[in-house]
């Protein structure tokens, strides 16, 4: 532990001796913690730039870096609340005669090493959540590698199921067999009849909104052409100068 000079007493001699002496081992257990993060960090760090797909796919797997952020956000909590405190025991103490002006100065010195443990804590909680969201985006681009290799071999089964279901159908008329029946001959033209009908249903589906949009924009480009043919007719009348002939008026 890293105690500062003011309060490094085995045995406090006074009162305000022992409020630093206390103050400053919650700092020193508050900086172990955040020293231990930051070296767990880095060797992870490490660890990531020499290891593979296997490492990483742990990493995920075990969700060690969203737990270490969880703790870090709880060590933060910690920090924020001795952050709020001190300074009301720093004020308190500096009113009572029995507190001396030097453990003043020490409170003052622990309260500032409190508030750049507070900036160091928040530094690491940065770190981890750009290696997490780096691990994301490495997640993700596996996952579009297996999609990409999956739609290829869609690409080459669709053909072939396809043709099977064709020529599959229970239906006379399936060309290149010996269904032959003349009451059912027509059976496989009207079940592509049916199809087609089905496919450009669908397709009028999808194209329905986007079509709708373009009449929409149409109609409101020829409302405006006809409100500004107006408004310039009749800005023309008021502003065409008028002309009086014995006892008609001229416009």
């Amino acid at each position: 532990m890293n105690h500062s000079e003011e309060a490094d007493n085995p045995v406090p001699e006074s009162v305000s001796n022992l409020v630093v002496h206390i103050i400053d081992t919650h700092l020193d257990h508050l900086q172990d913690i955040t020293t231990k993060f930051e070296m767990e960090l880095d060797s992870v760090e490490l660890e990531l730039d020499k290891g593979g797909f296997a490492l990483k796919k742990q990493m995920l797997d075990d969700r060690r870096f969203p737990k270490m952020h969880l703790n870090l956000q709880r060590l933060l909590q910690v920090i924020a609340h001795g952050e709020q405190v001190f300074p009301r025991v720093k004020e308190k103490c500096s009113s009572k005669k029995w507190f001396s002006s030097e453990d003043i100065n020490s409170l003052d010195e622990l309260i500032g090493r409190l508030r750049r443990l507070k900036e160091n804590v928040g530094f690491i909680s940065n770190r981890v959540t750009a290696i997490q969201a780096g691990l994301d985006s490495w997640q993700a681009e596996q996952i579009n590698k297996k999609l990409y290799y999956l739609s290829f071999l869609s690409i080459i089964f669709l053909p072939l199921s396809i043709i099977t279901g064709v020529f599959g159908m229970n239906v006379g008329g399936v060309p290149w067999t010996e269904q032959k029946n003349p009451e059912v001959k027509d059976g496989f033209r009207n079940v592509m009849f049916v199809c087609v009908g089905v496919l450009v249903l669908v397709l009028l589906c999808f194209l329905f909104p986007a079509l709708y949009s373009r009449i929409a924009a149409w109609r409101r480009t020829i409302a405006l052409k006809r409100s500004w043919s107006l408004n310039r007719k009749s800005f023309l009348k008021r502003t065409l100068p008028v002309k009086e002939r014995d006892s008609y008026v001229r416009l």
